[in-house]
Parts: C-alpha cells; structure tokens; sequence
C-alpha cells in the first residue's frame, strides 16, 4: 500500500494578510476618529496618521473618506452579526414557528441580555459605540447601511418577541415602542456608562454587575410581556 501523505493546505500570501492588517488598522482608527468628530469634523490625514499609513492607502482600500466611514459601517455591522447572530437567529427561527409566550420571553431575555453585552463591550466596542451614536444624531453617509442592517431588524426582532410573548401574530405599534425603551435602556451602560455606574455605586461593569443587570432585565420583560 502506497504511504499516505497529509495534505497541507496552501500558504496563506503574505501581501494579502498585509493587506487585511492594514485595512484593518485603518478601520480602527477611522472609527475612533469619525466617532470623536464625526464625518464632517474627521479627516483621511488624521486617520492615515493614527494607522501609521499613508493617504494613498486609504484611497487604494477604500477608494476616499466616505468609502472609509461606509466600510466602518459595514465593519460594525459584520461584527454585530458575529457577536449576536446565534442569539438573533435562534429567536428569529422561534418567532416564525409560532413559539408559546413563554419560549418568546425566554428568547427576550436572552436577546436583551446579550445586547448588554454588546453594549457594555471592551474599548474596541466603544469606538464603534461612538460612531453608531454620532450617526444617529448627525445622519451621515452610513445611516441608511446602519438602519437596514441594524437598527430596524433588531427593533424589529424585539417587538415581534414582545408580541409574541403575549400570544399575538404580529406586533404593534405600542410593541415597537416597548422594543425601542427596552433597547434604549441598555445604552445606559455604553453612552453614559460613568454617570451609570456612579449612580449604582458600581466600579465596573464585571460579571458580577452583568448578572445582576440580567436580573433587572428579567422583571423587565416580565412587565413589558404582561397581557392587558
């Protein structure tokens, strides 16, 4: 019998993972950029500075300023998915079953749960925080990106699971804005993470302050899902 050989998978190219480290060095500091200044206020030579590139860099990536804070949209985006898909989809796929109340509460809980997580996120996820909350006050370029691939599907989602919680096939209107209060109160602990914590009396957002905060999200879904 002929020896069996392994069969090693190609070498990555060097200049392509150049390339993804670059890209992804700007990216990084395009978000800590346009979210301190905003699209107008931000500039590609500051950015090109912060990355250690030069401005012909960000142009071959990303073709100019507003391919830049589009592609830190679309980054955020990727990066939600990756972080709150399961979560997403596992309540998504109950929702279009028709799950009971109870299995629609329980998927609540955990959705708003890992929102807080999202939320409360390391500096990494602050910096894109920041640009998500500059675009929502000044509407720049990546609004319509973030509000289709963001905002509304996750509104979306809530508000389905709260109607759904209380045994009815489609949401409403007071659903939606039951979704928009539950997911507004999380942002307390990311946009005024200081002011909350010194309220609470807490040091930090650790795990035991996370599971305590789970709790409160708990009675809340049991008062938003009550049926009137």
């Amino acid at each position: 019998m002929a020896e069996a050989h392994a069969i090693e998978a190609p070498p990555r190219r060097a200049g392509y993972a150049k390339g993804e480290e670059t890209r992804a060095a700007v990216i990084a500091a395009a978000l800590s950029e346009f979210g301190a200044r905003g699209y107008a206020g931000a500039t590609t030579r500051k950015i090109a500075e912060a990355a250690g590139v030069t401005l012909p860099v960000i142009a071959y990536h990303f073709g100019g300023k507003e391919g830049l804070y589009r592609a830190c949209a679309q980054d955020i985006v990727a990066r939600y998915y990756e972080h709150a898909g399961p979560v997403a989809f596992q309540a998504e796929q109950a929702v279009r079953a028709g799950a009971s109340p109870e299995d629609c509460r329980a998927c609540l809980r955990q959705v708003l749960r890992m929102l807080l997580r999202v939320f409360a996120g390391a500096d990494e996820a602050q910096a894109r925080g920041a640009f998500v909350e500059r675009e929502i006050r000044e509407r720049g370029p990546a609004f319509r990106l973030l509000y289709e691939g963001l905002w509304k599907p996750g509104a979306d989602l809530v508000a389905r699971l709260i109607a759904g919680a209380q045994d009815r096939d489609a949401a409403t209107a007071d659903d939606r804005a039951a979704a928009l209060m539950l997911i507004s109160s999380l942002l307390a602990f990311h946009a005024g993470r200081d002011v909350s914590l010194s309220i609470l009396g807490w040091a930090e957002l650790d795990a035991a302050a996370l599971s305590r905060l789970d709790l409160v999200i708990d009675r809340l879904v049991a008062g938003v899902c009550t049926r009137v």
